[in-house]
């Protein structure tokens, strides 16, 4: 796993009435970057069943047991109870306007149920998916792929995002001949400052990533996580 920390922005700003974000005094603006691409371990997938036919008992049938199916061959893949959403029945009437008789006339039912599976073994997903064609389900909304540990993951990037906004502080300080008072203020969003900052690049490496892949067929790629951190220091001769 790769973190990648860039600071991308740093001003020395004179004297300014910006009071709820910035001193009075001279200061440096910094904001610390850091990203870590890492790879997803379980995805939370959409799929549907829809069935249209003049026979609402039929159509209501046939969605109810490819439903029925579905959900059995999630939990056949160790997805849990609590993991698995099946929607209520959705019921359409459906008309077509004959340019003949120039009215509408009745087309048939259009009966639909949508489920919601959380997938935490992410290596069975090409498996599950050709599975659940096979049951019948014919459609597939979107697929959410995650990273379990995102909480714990975000907690060390804002860390690292905190290290570079100080080292960019210390640098234009520096470059600048100026010395770093104190921390007036930080904040992990942009604050309300209405100047370009200045532009700082670094990188370093911190950890290398022990998860998982997939089959090359349902390759889920790469996500990638991303920490700000906004910090005002004030300055001195």
């Amino acid at each position: 796993m790769k973190i990648c920390s860039i600071v991308l922005t740093a001003a020395l700003l004179s004297a300014q009435s910006f009071a709820s974000s910035v001193p009075s005094q001279p200061h440096l603006y910094v904001q610390g970057n850091a990203h870590m691409q890492v790879q997803p371990d379980r995805a939370v997938i959409r799929v549907a069943i829809t069935e249209k036919s003049k026979s609402l008992s039929d159509a209501k049938k046939r969605v109810d047991d490819i439903m029925e199916n579905a959900i059995s061959i999630a939990r056949n893949h160790k997805i849990k109870s609590d993991n698995i959403h099946a929607e209520q029945l959705n019921v359409y009437r459906q008309t077509r306007y004959n340019r003949t008789t120039n009215q509408d006339e009745f087309d048939g039912f259009r009966v639909s149920r949508s489920l919601t599976l959380k997938l935490e073994q992410i290596e069975s997903y090409p498996v599950l998916l050709q599975k659940l064609v096979d049951a019948g389900i014919n459609e597939f909304n979107n697929t959410q792929f995650e990273v379990s540990n995102k909480s714990a993951l975000m907690k060390s990037l804002k860390k690292v995002a905190i290290k570079d906004a100080k080292l960019a502080a210390k640098e234009l300080a520096s470059d600048f001949d100026v010395k770093l008072d104190g921390l007036y203020s930080v904040s992990f969003s942009p604050m309300e400052i209405p100047r370009a900052p200045y532009a700082r690049a670094a990188s370093m490496k911190l950890m290398d990533s022990e998860s998982g892949s997939v089959e090359n067929a349902y390759n889920t790629g790469v996500l990638t996580l991303k920490a700000q951190v906004y910090a005002v220091y004030t300055i001195n001769n």
